[in-house]
């Protein structure tokens, strides 16, 4: 009766270090797991020899751990236990990884599965006591396992996750490369585009163009042949002729400021970000349309508010969005009357600049509203369907809105807000 409780207070003890086990183990490696179990099973329960086979789930390398000593009687047996599991658990035993004693010890051996049907390994155990194995130690050995088992299988789910989680980092990293690729793909299109759209627009104002050119430089052939004329008396005026050259100094100027606006606005590369006065930009792209807003009598309505600060913008990008307003604005009063354009800029809400471009066409279809800014969308005959698309664009990457309404009596008001500290 005293062996039996002896025996039963140590399987006891056993069974509580036992129950410490997945604690310990939690996020190891499989092969430390191994480690620590064989060295638990020929340490703290005493056996003379423990062999732990971990399966990898996936396919991988099959992990085996020796601990405690071994005859090669017994390494026979136990080769022969193995050839009796599934083929992943046939493998021969490495001889380099067994402790081989050469003396007469005899053990006796018993092989435990790890896991269901042997699914994630076995453990195998020799030990040189004549009642081994009893029914306390199948018990001990089980438990071990199902805890080897249980620690094995988090592991591998770690890794697993790990793996995981490494995916999609670089799926992350490679999607976020490719949308910078494709952002900088659009963005050069979108320039490419801008450009086309400066190039049409400046086929169709060629006219107006040409003629707001020749009017400086007509006025300085005229001024210069009067200098002369004042000059060649018999009695020189020369208050005359300088006021002459005066003349033709402002009529040259104002050639210069219309030869640098229209080069600005039709060149290929953008400026950057600067300080830029808008109401300056409206009067720039008034100067540039004079001769169309005559030709198509149309009258102007101007109110520009002077108080307005600057805003941080490319001039050449923002003129351009005024120009196309302008044009789309005169092209839909070509039929009708009264033509009236109206072009207005005020602060709309604090820390916020607004510019108004009012007609008195025939307006947009409300059906088309939510359209009217939608790529290679228009209205027009001949119309590419990119003035507005690109107009919306550089509002936007100026942090504004830009939108449609239908004006107060006919025809339509395009409105846009910028930000006085878009960066």
């Amino acid at each position: 009766m005293a062996d039996e409780n002896v025996r039963l207070r140590a399987a006891l003890r056993d069974l509580v270090a036992l129950s410490t086990l997945p604690a310990g183990w939690i996020g190891i490696e499989p092969r430390t797991i191994a480690a620590g179990l064989a060295d638990i099973l020929t340490g703290s329960l005493g056996f003379d020899f423990a062999f732990v086979r971990f399966l990898d789930p996936s396919g991988g390398v099959t992990i085996d751990v020796t601990g405690g000593y071994a005859s090669a009687e017994f390494m026979d047996w136990l080769q022969a236990q193995l050839s009796t599991f599934d083929e992943s658990l046939r493998e021969p035993i490495a001889a380099n990884a067994v402790g081989l004693d050469d003396g007469p010890k005899s053990l006796r051996g018993v092989v435990i599965p790890i896991g269901f049907h042997a699914h994630a390994g076995l453990v195998a155990v020799g030990c040189e006591r004549s009642d081994f194995p009893t029914q306390t130690d199948r018990m001990l050995l089980t438990v071990a396992a199902n805890h080897a088992a249980t620690a094995f299988r988090s592991a591998n789910l770690i890794s697993e996750q790990r793996r995981a989680e490494e995916e999609v980092r670089r799926a992350r990293d490679e999607l976020e490369m490719k949308v910078l690729e494709r952002t900088a793909e659009l963005q050069r299109t979108m320039a490419e585009l801008a450009h086309m759209n400066r190039v049409a627009t400046a086929g169709v104002l060629s006219g107006s163009i040409a003629h707001e050119i020749n009017q400086p430089l007509s006025a300085i052939v005229a001024d210069a042949s009067a200098a002369r004329s004042w000059l060649a008396r018999t009695q020189p005026d020369i208050k005359e002729a300088c006021d002459a050259l005066d003349s033709i100094e402002t009529a040259g100027r104002r050639a210069g400021e219309i030869v640098a606006s229209l080069r600005g606005m039709f060149k290929k590369e953008t400026q950057a970000r600067l300080p830029t006065d808008i109401n300056k930009l409206i009067c720039s792209v008034l100067a540039i349309v004079r001769s169309e807003v005559q030709k198509h009598r149309v009258e102007l309505s101007v109110q520009l508010d002077a108080s307005l600060p600057d805003l941080n913008g490319d001039g050449v990008q923002l003129q351009q969005v005024i120009l196309n307003l302008v044009m789309n604005a005169i092209e839909a009063m070509q039929s009708g009357e009264p033509r009236v354009l109206g072009i207005r800029s005020g602060i709309d809400r604090a820390n916020f600049i607004r510019v108004s471009i009012e007609d008195t066409g025939m307006g947009v279809d409300p059906s088309k509203m939510d359209q009217i800014f939608k790529p290679m969308f228009t209205t027009k005959e001949r119309g590419l369907g990119i003035g507005l698309s690109i107009c919306q664009s550089i509002i936007e990457s100026h942090n504004g809105r830009i939108w449609v309404a239908p004006g107060s009596e006919r025809g339509s008001v395009f409105q846009f807000e910028l930000p006085t500290d878009t960066d």
